[in-house]
């Protein structure tokens, strides 16, 4: 008799109506329905199952090398140091992604070692918010001149698709049980299951919750041993491409990681010329407490890029997102006018550059055939724009007098071989010198403040700027290019150049005395006292004793000091500061790079006045009152003024860009660096200092 409830076994006298409802064909048509759902969870499932025996072997491993590294020490060893957490990629799908940098950082961010981690920029297969304008600022990142290869975005993109795909073919390839399959599932779990791990007998399996019998149906399906085969190549399947969909969407988060951090750290995190209060406060030493061993570089870019990320994936929405990125773009108003002159720099590359013009002689108001190149020539920059023809006219003539202002040289408005060899730099060099200067304000030490004085040294100009606007602008000798050998590392250096930094101004002092740094006072003071016994005597410099004791050498205050009325002081290791000059005539050349590292101003006591207004302290009778007296009178600022000293050989106003000296070859050398052996020198034969070499403290005017 067959069951009309059940359909499949004998009604029994007595026989519970929950014994009915689970029996094996009722549970099999359930198990059939759900199956093409729950295969997913069942793949799941045993990911996870792999993740943790991963985690745990993982665990293990370190927990013995963290046991083998404590062992060392203390038997006084010198243990291998602990490996980084790193995140592992399958190889397969990690070819076919941007390589990943910041390896060991994403693993401590993300958490790898825990079972489960957030993801911020890829979920269920999509872009999240975040991650698309991160994508959109990466096809901007050429404007930026970052150090990305093109084909990135390209990728990630193809990453993304492919995994649209994956899950899509996953979705539509799973299928339901027919009828002869239902059967023999149906019989299966009237025996008994026999597959699996633990066979369950048919007894056992009927007193199970049907929610049980369910889940082992389903299990049952997805063994090769069980009653259907063909549904357990399914979910081999279905656990295959969850364990790719799975790694890919993992790869593809750690990338898009990577990819963030490595945009912060080009554009600002990365900067190792300014340092924090806080960084200076943990890694400086005593002996240098304004800067950082090198070896202590990687561990600060990592924990500002750690806070940064922090803080990034906090944020939920657009505007929040888009102000943080604008929030790493230098904030001075040169880049952004450095970035439209790219630009016009670059069409003029990709439109062939310009022709070389053979130097010629020619003169205004004459007529040669070369003088149509020279203004073709100066026609593609934007100087010239009259009548191409062979007439040395007016038009000319003060184009290339833009030219030359535009170039530092003398605005002579006639040609010569200064001229000649600036006018035929090929437009490749200049665009590459565009680009060196974006990228360089991105280690930059500038910051916007109410008030700052911004020194840039090729443009050999100091300027004063408050409440947002420039005050005043004046011209300025800077440290010289003069190298010499070092006797201890055998390599030229700088001997008297100015040093890039950020220091705040706290105080001037008027009628000073100039204390002679060490290094000058043996290199060129000492010899004139070895050759004239009297020279001392008969000079305006004396050897005092200060309260620290020693003995220095200082020049007395007057209309011959080296530092004229004035000197204003920013307190830095180099010992650089602002001053006057008697030696007013250095400042009508447009290249100015003869002082021995500090720097000379143009009208100083007019921008002392300036400073001290500013501040709030301009006494006329009293500044007039400290010439009448004997000695040097500090006066100390209210508010430190912020100092800062920056490099940059292509500035941009509204009459466009000027390329300007590279004095100190920073943008050569960053364009070509130099090789070991032009690095090299020979102390033997080259030029030395008789005080030492390469010390860069002892700064004078």
């Amino acid at each position: 008799m067959i069951c009309c409830a059940c359909q499949s076994e004998p009604c029994e006298s007595g026989r519970s109506g929950e014994a009915v409802r689970h029996a094996p064909s009722r549970i099999a048509e359930k198990v059939a329905k759900a199956f093409p759902d729950v295969i997913a969870n069942e793949a799941s499932e045993r990911l996870d199952a792999e993740k943790r025996q991963a985690l745990q072997t993982a665990a293990e491993a370190r927990e013995a090398a963290e046991k083998a590294y404590q062992a060392a020490k203390a038997r006084k060893e010198r243990p291998k140091p602990l490996p980084r957490i790193r995140v592992s990629l399958d190889e397969s799908i990690e070819k076919n992604l941007p390589e990943i940098v910041h390896n060991s950082l994403i693993a401590e961010l993300y958490g790898v070692e825990s079972s489960e981690h957030q993801f911020f920029f890829i979920r269920e297969g999509e872009l999240t918010q975040a991650g698309r304008i991160l994508l959109d600022r990466l096809a901007r990142a050429d404007l930026h001149v970052l150090d990305f290869d093109a084909s990135i975005k390209t990728q990630i993109e193809a990453g993304i698709a492919r995994l649209g795909h994956m899950r899509a073919h996953i979705a539509q390839n799973r299928e339901g049980l027919n009828a002869f399959e239902i059967d023999a599932l149906s019989d299966a779990l009237a025996k008994g299951l026999e597959t699996g791990e633990t066979p369950v007998s048919a007894e056992a399996f009927r007193q199970l919750p049907e929610a049980e019998q369910i889940k082992l149906g389903i299990r049952a399906l997805c063994d090769f041993d069980g009653p259907v085969p063909r549904a357990a190549a399914q979910c081999v399947r279905e656990y295959e491409y969850r364990r790719d969909i799975d790694a890919l969407d993992e790869a593809l988060e750690f990338v898009m990681a990577d990819i963030w951090l490595r945009y912060a750290e080009q554009l600002r995190y990365g900067n190792l010329l300014k340092f924090s209060k806080e960084e200076l406060e943990k890694y400086a030493s005593d002996e240098n407490p304004n800067d950082i061993h090198p070896k202590y570089h990687e561990r600060i870019i990592e924990t500002r890029l750690a806070a940064a990320f922090g803080e990034f994936v906090s944020l939920s929405d657009a505007v929040s997102i888009e102000k943080f990125f604008d929030s790493l773009v230098p904030q001075h108003e040169q880049y952004a006018r450095l970035q439209e002159v790219r630009e016009r720099y670059r069409k003029i590359v990709e439109d062939g550059g310009w022709a070389v013009v053979p130097p010629d002689r020619m003169f205004a108001g004459g007529h040669a055939p070369l003088i149509k190149n020279l203004k073709t020539r100066l026609q593609v920059e934007g100087y010239y724009t009259g009548e191409i023809n062979d007439h040395f006219d007016a038009a000319l003539t003060s184009a290339i007098k833009m030219y030359q202002r535009h170039h530092q040289l003398e605005e002579t408005g006639e040609v010569g071989e200064v001229f000649w060899r600036s006018l035929n730099v090929p437009a490749e060099q200049r665009l590459a010198e565009i680009e060196v200067n974006i990228r360089r304000w991105h280690k930059t030490m500038f910051e916007p403040r109410d008030t700052y004085i911004y020194i840039n040294i090729p443009s050999f100009a100091v300027e004063l700027w408050h409440n947002g606007k420039r005050v005043s602008t004046h011209r300025a000798v800077v440290g010289s290019s003069t190298k010499i050998c070092n006797t201890r590392t055998r390599e030229w250096e700088l001997m008297n150049s100015t040093r890039l930094m950020h220091a705040q101004m706290t105080y001037l002092v008027f009628n000073p005395y100039w204390n002679v740094p060490p290094r000058i006072e043996v290199d060129e003071f000492q010899p004139k006292m070895a050759a004239d016994p009297k020279w001392l005597e008969n000079s305006d410099y004396e050897y005092y004793n200060p309260k620290g004791g020693g003995r220095v050498l200082r020049q007395k205050p007057g209309p011959e000091n080296a530092l004229g009325k004035v000197k204003l002081i920013f307190p830095n290791r180099y010992n650089i500061y602002l001053h006057d000059t008697p030696k007013q005539g250095m400042f009508k050349y447009p290249v100015r790079a003869f002082s021995h590292g500090c720097i000379r101003v143009e009208g100083a006591f007019k921008f002392a006045r300036e400073v001290l207004e500013i501040d709030g302290q301009w006494d006329d009778k009293r500044i007039s009152k400290f010439f009448k007296e004997s000695g040097e009178h500090p006066v100390d600022l209210n508010k430190p003024i912020d100092v800062f000293i920056d490099y940059h050989t292509v500035t941009v106003d509204d009459e466009g860009a000027y390329f300007l000296a590279d004095i100190y070859k920073f943008i050569k050398d960053e364009i070509s660096p130099p090789t070991a052996l032009e690095r090299r020198c020979d102390p033997s034969v080259s030029r030395t200092s008789l005080f030492r070499s390469g010390g860069g403290e002892d700064s004078g005017p």
